[in-house]
């Protein structure tokens, strides 16, 4: 570590390259809102602590082979139509129906993830935007055994996406028992400040606003004690205990 420093030291161009590095790790790591370890990763592991956040959860928002994507312009929906038809890779028809999605075309995108996943059955990115197409089209019941999958076979993927369709899509089904669990198992896995808050909304839908004031009221002991990076990183979720908190105490209601 006095090596890089003393290197970092010689070539301010390079120590100013690192800073900016740096800075915007954490920025991405706070509009993830990622695990609260990964704040004391970057900031007392100079250089190493950016890089290892880099690899490890900003990476993957690159969906290309390597780092030129960065640098490219956004394919139209006519040239990722002209690529699934003459090129059906699965990365192609994966962008093609991921991109239907986002324009609100779900029943369109569905021929092209299930190609997908005849190609790789279990990859979480056809999976899940399978999941979420049969939610966005009114049959959630068809989007929980997708995504019970896809959290048994990777729990943190996607920094908890699938949990929180997983959730919603049982809500929606009507099974607010299973949305409950989902929920509790969520916590179990990361009881992170959001997914208390989440586990507490559910909770008081149950009618089950006791508990929920409980369980709001650590989780806001644990916030005030917490470090100064994570505090602000939960700011928005802090709020939302307090608001959750009030309906507690008008019995659960809205």
């Amino acid at each position: 570590m006095h090596l890089l420093h003393s290197f970092l030291s010689e070539h301010p161009l390079l120590a100013l390259a690192q800073a900016a590095f740096m800075i915007w790790m954490l920025v991405d790591a706070y509009r993830r809102r990622a695990e609260g370890y990964w704040f004391w990763v970057i900031l007392f592991l100079p250089a190493l602590g950016a890089l290892a956040y880099f690899f490890a959860v900003k990476l993957p928002d690159f969906r290309g082979p390597n780092l030129g994507g960065l640098f490219q312009r956004r394919a139209s929906l006519d040239e990722l139509r002209y690529r699934a038809e003459h090129v059906p890779t699965l990365v192609s028809h994966l962008d093609l129906a991921e991109r239907l999605i986002e324009q609100g075309s779900p029943a369109e995108a569905e021929p092209h993830l299930l190609a997908a996943l005849k190609m790789e059955p279990e990859h979480p990115r056809p999976v899940y935007a399978l999941a979420l197409c049969h939610k966005e089209q009114g049959h959630p019941d068809l989007a929980v055994p997708l995504l019970e999958g896809l959290t048994a076979r990777d729990p943190r993927w996607h920094n908890y996406a699938a949990w929180y369709l997983l959730v919603e899509s049982r809500a929606r089904a009507g099974d607010a028992a299973g949305a409950l669990a989902s929920c509790r198992e969520l916590v179990r896995l990361a009881p992170s400040l959001q997914h208390n808050c989440l586990l507490a909304e559910h909770l008081l839908a149950a009618h089950q606003a006791e508990e929920a004031d409980r369980l709001l009221a650590a989780s806001l002991r644990d916030h005030d004690y917490a470090p100064g990076p994570i505090r602000r990183r939960n700011r928005r979720w802090a709020s939302e205990a307090r608001r959750l908190r009030k309906r507690a105490a008008a019995g659960g209601g809205g």
